[in-house]
């Protein structure tokens, strides 16, 4: 598992990843039809011990959740920022 292939898988499925390679974090957002990020469809993804780390806001909280493999992500990111 690294960051490219994260990347990668996101913007297959149609999401706007942007690595942010100074900090190791991966910016996903759903742009809309200017190419602008939608509201509350941005979230940061970074590997930590052997896990993927995303945190994305609800409301005005930031919440954090922790998967082992990239098909785990890539169901929530579906099910949280559907396309």
């Amino acid at each position: 598992m690294n960051i490219k292939e994260i990347i990668d898988t996101l913007s297959e499925e149609g999401y706007n990843p942007y690595l942010q390679e100074r900090l190791g974090i991966i910016f996903n957002s759903i742009n809309d039809n200017k190419g602008n990020p939608k509201v509350n469809s941005v979230s940061q993804i970074r590997i930590e011990r052997e896990k993927i780390v995303i945190q994305y806001p609800l409301g005005q909280i930031p919440v954090e959740k922790e998967f082992t493999t990239i098909e785990e992500l890539l169901k929530f990111v579906r099910q949280v920022f559907p396309l």
